[in-house]
């Protein structure tokens, strides 16, 4: 067997860690050091480290001290001849331009977008390089999934009603379609001449825009199922809220002009993504355990983001200046 060697940087933004638990943090950059101390002493593995895995934290310096970051990440992961971390404080930085300048840094040839409250799992590095050993694979889009360890209903629901997918349990490689910025590979060349474009008070739409031009210049996205980390669902009932708000707001901010006619089709797809939820709960509710006499909870779990959400759109076209800083992740 081939043993392919690759020199890998990971861009792990600290904007998330504005609202997410620094458990999950230390517990996701535990599991790297792991991963890097295998794929580095292994030589029984198919895929290896060329060099130490490059951990860059990028963090808003008008936020995060710096002092803070490093002590909380030391402290994580210790001194490891595997790895090596360096710290970018960029003041005012927001999710997508903390990605962008990790990247300008980065010095691997494979670059890995990872968010600072996901959990990768163990095997996360190696189906991503792994999918790489294919020369003519420039994106591998990682299974993100909701944590619903904890087997309580709110996990469940929001793992079969929120915008990700349930964990896959195949191996295989497909095309994908598009792809959450958390957790997604790309030959640094090819992410490096295009990049996350800037939208002002738009946290996620870059990435729908990134694909939109991977896939007018004909870049094939492959979903490397294998490449899981789990995502914590929305934490207490102001994030759930916030969350719910805030992705109405992007809906509303990203059309070009709010006719009575676009608020129809929101109110038509909202229905049906509704529907198309409940059909999940149905189909698909064995697979995180969810029983028959939960549905009517976790129904209601699901009507209620989605009524946020549209709360959100309508808020940001007759008050967009009230919405314009207080909702937005």
């Amino acid at each position: 067997m081939t043993t392919a060697r690759f020199a890998v940087s990971i861009v792990i933004e600290w904007y998330n860690m504005t609202h997410a638990e620094l458990s999950r943090a230390a517990r996701m950059l535990s599991g790297l050091k792991s991963q890097a101390c295998s794929l580095y002493s292994d030589v029984a593995d198919p895929v290896r480290l060329a060099q130490p895995l490059e951990l860059i934290i990028v963090f808003d310096s008008d936020h995060f001290e710096d002092e803070h970051v490093r002590k909380f990440i030391d402290g994580a992961v210790g001194n490891c001849e595997f790895l090596t971390i360096r710290y970018l404080p960029v003041p005012g930085a927001d999710y997508c331009k903390q990605k962008n300048a990790g990247a300008a840094i980065a010095t691997g040839e494979i670059l890995i977008f990872l968010d600072s409250d996901l959990i990768p799992e163990s095997e996360w590095l190696v189906a991503f390089l792994g999918a790489f050993k294919n020369a003519n694979v420039s994106v591998v889009v990682g299974n993100t999934f909701v944590d619903w360890s904890r087997r309580d209903l709110y996990s469940k629901s929001i793992a079969l009603s929120w915008m990700f997918p349930l964990r896959d349990p195949d191996a295989e490689l497909t095309i994908a379609k598009t792809f959450y910025a958390n957790n997604v590979a790309f030959r640094t060349k090819t992410f490096l001449s295009r990049q996350f474009p800037d939208v002002p008070g738009l946290t996620h739409v870059p990435a729908k825009l990134l694909v939109e031009r991977l896939e007018r210049d004909g870049v094939t996205l492959w979903y490397g199922r294998n490449a899981r980390a789990s995502h914590p669902p929305p934490s207490g009932g102001l994030h759930f809220v916030n969350r719910a708000i805030s992705g109405g707001r992007a809906r509303a901010l990203s059309a070009e002009s709010v006719t009575l006619s676009l608020v129809f089709r929101w109110v038509l797809n909202d229905i049906k993504s509704a529907l198309l939820v409940f059909k999940r709960f149905i189909l698909e509710g064995f697979k995180v355990e969810l029983q028959w006499w939960q549905l009517p909870v976790a129904t209601s779990i699901a009507l209620t983001y989605s009524t946020f959400f549209m709360f959100g759109s309508l808020l940001s076209v007759v008050a967009p200046n009230f919405v314009k800083d207080r909702f937005k992740l």
